[in-house]
Formats: structure tokens, sequence, C-alpha cells
């Protein structure tokens, strides 16, 4: 499907000068241009045993992305705030699960690397609390 669509525009100009008597360009042979970097996340959080991520958008309106249970689990959340406390995140899933994501800033090691982060995090589902580290962007 992308060959056609790639192809769509050279066949308009090809058409199109054909009509008019003028010779076509060459077709544009540049490469398609990437997408836009992803901003970073005001909270990336995981944890081991069992394997868990969390992420948090950036900005006024963000969204929550969960991998829970070695990716087992997977959630958006597109209605997310943040706590009262200016330490965590709060939302509800699609089913009504309260999710809820704190962090501290402390440092923490995540059991299975060398790697320390700049804070511990813990996350309850509604069924369960796990427990972690975090990578927090700068107020």
């Amino acid at each position: 499907m992308r060959s056609r669509t790639a192809l769509l525009p050279a066949l308009t100009v090809a058409l199109l000068a054909a009509c008019s008597g003028k010779p076509a360009p060459p077709p544009d042979t540049a490469k398609p241009r990437a997408a836009p970097a992803k901003p970073a996340p005001a909270l990336r959080a995981i944890g081991t045993e069992p394997g868990w991520l969390a992420e948090v958008d950036a900005g006024p309106k963000p969204k929550m992305r969960l991998q829970l249970d070695y990716g087992l689990r997977k959630m958006e959340l597109s209605i997310v705030i943040e706590n009262e406390h200016k330490d965590g995140y709060v939302g509800v899933t699609d089913d009504g699960t309260m999710i809820g994501l704190i962090y501290k800033r402390e440092q923490c090691s995540d059991g299975m690397s060398d790697r320390v982060y700049a804070a511990s995090a813990a996350l309850w589902d509604g069924h369960k609390m796990y427990q972690g580290c975090a990578e927090v962007a700068s107020p």
C-alpha cells in the first residue's frame, strides 16, 4: 500500500504535464521524512519481578501507557491527572480500574542492572502493587 501512496504524487504530475504539453519534472527522489521525535515523557517508571513499565506524557492532558506482568497486560489511559502532592499521577482504565503511580526523588536501583535512577516508584493497578525506579523530567 505504501508504494502506491508514494507513486500518486509522481503520477499526478506526469498526467498534468501530459495534458499541458510540457515535459514532466523528474520525480522526487528524496528520502521520506522521518516522523517528528516523540517528546520525553514526564515520568518513566520500570520495575522487575514481575517486569513492568509505565510512561506518562508531559503536557496539560497527559496519557499513561502501562505494560504489566512482563508485558502480558497492556493499557493506555487517556485521562490522567497529577496528584495533589505533585509526586505522581492517577487515572482510570476503560474498565473502571483505578491506577495510581507515585514517585519519590531518591536514588534507586532496579535490582537487575547497575543503573541508578533519580527516583523510586510504586504503581497500584487496583489489584496489585508494583515497585520500581523512575526517571522524572525536571519541573
